[in-house]
């Protein structure tokens, strides 16, 4: 005859059958390893084959290799460009005479304005919370039609370079095309073209705005040249 077991050896048993499945159902964790995190791969777009004082055995000016890396605001971090503002024509594609003509054909009274009033376009997009049309109103057009037909003063052409490019496959090994990019270089002292900007400024004359915009052209002459 078999005798009962007494009644807190059941329990125990009990006890014990419950902690067994809750193990069994939820097996340990086991900690994952950290694994040092790999830089993403670096493929190369293009590479420079050629470029116009190769054959003489110069290197590229520092202006274009700062340009190539930083755009407009490395040339301006060169120390011979501290105190000027800088401009930057460019053009590119497969056609060396073609390009060589136009470079040729660039006239700095006659283009310079366009690319003063690009310039200022682009200041006045930089602290808008929507569109500079919306930011400014009808002062915006006004402002980029006055720049450009502006005949501004003491800009000159300081150098111009071509550079030719293979560009590779999206594997970054296979060539695909190569270009030929030119680049004028323009430069005019910053005091002397922040006049002339201020002038134009000045001569708009009154422009119908609403009160914010009002107030946003108002901000904007008052800190125009801090992100110019």
């Amino acid at each position: 005859m078999n005798t009962p077991l007494p009644q807190k050896l059941v329990m125990m048993s009990m006890i014990s059958g419950v902690i067994l499945a809750t193990c069994v159902g939820e097996p340990p964790e086991i900690p994952v390893p950290w694994i040092q995190p790999q830089p993403a791969e670096v493929i190369q777009l293009y590479q420079i084959i050629d470029y116009k004082t190769k054959a003489g055995g110069e290197d590229i000016p520092e202006w274009v290799n700062q340009y190539e890396s930083a755009g407009i605001p490395g040339i301006e971090g060169l120390p011979q460009y501290d105190a000027a503002y800088v401009f930057i024509s460019e053009i590119e594609g497969p056609n060396f005479q073609a390009l060589q003509q136009w470079a040729s054909g660039f006239i700095i009274s006659k283009d310079f304005s366009r690319m003063v009033a690009s310039r200022i376009q682009s200041r006045m997009a930089k602290t808008v919370t929507s569109y500079p049309e919306g930011e400014y109103g009808r002062f915006f057009e006004a402002l980029i039609k006055a720049a450009s037909n502006a005949v501004y003063t003491g800009g000159f052409r300081v150098d111009d370079f071509w550079v030719l490019k293979q560009y590779f496959q999206e594997d970054g090994v296979s060539p695909d095309r190569e270009v030929y990019n030119f680049l004028i270089l323009v430069s005019i002292n910053q005091t002397t073209l922040q006049l002339q900007i201020k002038e134009i400024l000045n001569t708009l004359g009154s422009i119908p705005l609403t009160k914010a915009q009002a107030l946003s052209v108002s901000r904007l002459k008052e800190s125009f040249f801090d992100l110019f």
